[in-house]
C-alpha cells in the first residue's frame, strides 16, 4: 500500500506546492498595484495642479478678467469704445492663428503672470497683428475699391503684402497704442510716382478741396503762413506731386531736389555769381564742416595753400581735388605766370625739357 500511495503522495504534494507559490504570487502583484499613501497624495496633487493651471488658462484667456487686475485696463478700455469691441484678444494677437495659442500662453504662465506676481508693471500689448488675422474678418477690402473718411484705395494694389496695421495700427486701442501709425500720403506718392501711377489728389481723396486737404499732416507747416520758410521741411521728391519740375528752379536757380550726382557738380553751380545756395545752406555750417575749410576759397588762397595742404594725397583735398591737379603744377612744371597767389594763364611746359 505504502508503495502505491507514494506517487500519489508525491503529485498531492506538488499540487499544493503549486497553489500555494501562485498565491503568494497574485498577492505580491496585487499589492503591487496599489499605490502606497504618499504615491496616492503626490498623484493626488499633480492632478490639482493640472486642473488649477487648465483653470488659469481658461480664465486668464477671457478680456475681461486680462484687464481688471493691471495696466492691460486702458488697452481694453479702448477696445470696447472701438469698431472691434467684442473682438477676443487672441482674434488678432495670434500671430499664426490657433497654432500659435501654446506659444502665447506659455509666454502670458512664465513671463508675464510671475511678473505681476512679484509687483512689476507689464507693458502693454507688444505682438504684431498679422496679415492674416486681419484678414479673416476683412478679406472683401482685397476685392474692391474702398472709400472711407475721404480717403480712396485699392488694397489689392496698394497694399497688396505687408502688415495691415502700417497703416491701422490705431483701429483697436487709439491712443494707448505703442507706435500710432496712420496712412502717410508722402508714402503713398513715391510708389505712385516711381510706377508712374496717377498722382492728381483726385486720385485718392475725395470730399475734401485743396484748402482743406494743406490744413493737415506734414501740408500744414510746409504750406501753412510761414511757408517760405518752413516749406523745405518737408520731403523734396513729393513737391512734383502738385508742382511742375520747373517750379523749383524759378525761387532757388537749381533743379530740386537735388540729382543724384550733385555732390560731384556743385561746385562749379557754387562758384557762379548768380548762386543761391545760402538761400537754404549756411555757409559755415553747411559748407565749410562738410568740406573741412572755408568755402568757397577765400582770396589769397593759392598762395598760402601749401601751408594748409599736407600732402597730394591730404584727404580734405581730395574732397574736390585729384591727385592729378597737384602734379600738373608742381610736378609737370605748367606754372600758372603769377606770383601774387591768383591762377594766371597757364603756359606748357616746352616740348624736351626735363622735369
Amino acid at each position: 500500500m505504502h508503495i502505491e500511495l507514494a506517487p500519489w503522495l508525491t503529485s498531492l504534494s506538488h499540487r499544493l506546492y503549486y497553489c500555494m507559490c501562485s498565491s503568494k504570487m497574485q498577492t505580491t502583484r496585487t499589492d503591487a498595484r496599489v499605490p502606497k499613501p504618499r504615491h496616492r497624495m503626490i498623484i493626488a496633487l499633480f492632478g490639482v495642479l493640472v486642473v488649477l493651471l487648465v483653470a488659469v488658462i481658461a480664465v486668464g484667456s477671457v478680456p475681461t478678467v486680462c484687464s481688471s487686475c493691471h495696466t492691460m485696463k486702458p488697452y481694453a478700455t479702448t477696445l470696447q469704445q472701438s469698431a472691434h469691441k467684442g473682438v477676443n484678444c487672441y482674434s488678432c494677437h495670434l500671430a499664426a492663428g490657433s497654432w500659435d495659442w501654446p506659444t502665447f500662453k506659455a509666454a502670458e504662465l512664465f513671463r508675464m503672470y510671475p511678473s505681476a506676481l512679484v509687483g512689476a508693471k507689464p507693458s502693454g500689448a507688444i505682438t504684431s497683428i498679422s496679415r492674416a488675422a486681419c484678414l479673416n474678418c476683412h478679406a472683401q477690402v482685397l476685392t474692391r475699391v474702398v472709400n472711407s473718411n475721404g480717403l480712396r484705395i485699392d488694397h489689392a494694389k496698394c497694399a497688396a503684402t505687408g502688415s495691415c496695421d502700417k497703416c491701422h495700427a490705431n483701429v483697436a486701442h487709439g491712443s494707448t497704442t505703442r507706435w500710432s501709425r496712420e496712412p502717410v500720403m508722402e508714402e503713398c506718392v513715391v510708389c505712385h510716382i516711381s510706377s508712374k501711377a496717377p498722382h492728381t489728389c483726385d486720385t485718392c481723396h475725395a470730399g475734401r478741396v485743396a484748402t482743406q486737404r494743406l490744413q493737415a499732416g506734414p501740408w500744414q507747416i510746409t504750406h501753412g503762413a510761414s511757408w517760405k520758410t518752413t516749406h523745405g521741411m518737408g520731403d523734396l521728391r513729393y513737391c512734383q506731386t502738385c508742382h511742375a519740375s520747373d517750379y523749383c528752379v524759378k525761387c532757388h536757380g537749381t533743379v530740386l531736389p537735388h540729382p543724384i550726382d550733385f555732390p560731384a557738380t556743385h561746385g562749379a553751380q557754387a562758384m557762379k555769381t548768380d548762386a543761391k545756395c545760402t538761400q537754404c545752406h549756411d555757409r559755415t555750417s553747411f559748407c565749410d564742416s562738410c568740406h573741412g575749410m572755408e568755402m568757397p576759397h577765400p582770396q589769397g588762397f593759392l598762395k598760402n595753400h601749401s601751408s594748409i595742404a599736407k600732402s597730394s594725397t591730404d584727404p580734405t583735398c581730395l574732397k574736390c581735388h585729384l591727385e592729378s591737379d597737384c602734379t600738373t603744377c608742381h610736378e609737370t612744371h605748367i606754372h600758372p605766370g603769377s606770383t601774387d597767389g591768383t591762377l594766371g594763364t597757364n603756359v606748357p611746359r616746352p616740348s624736351g625739357s626735363v622735369q
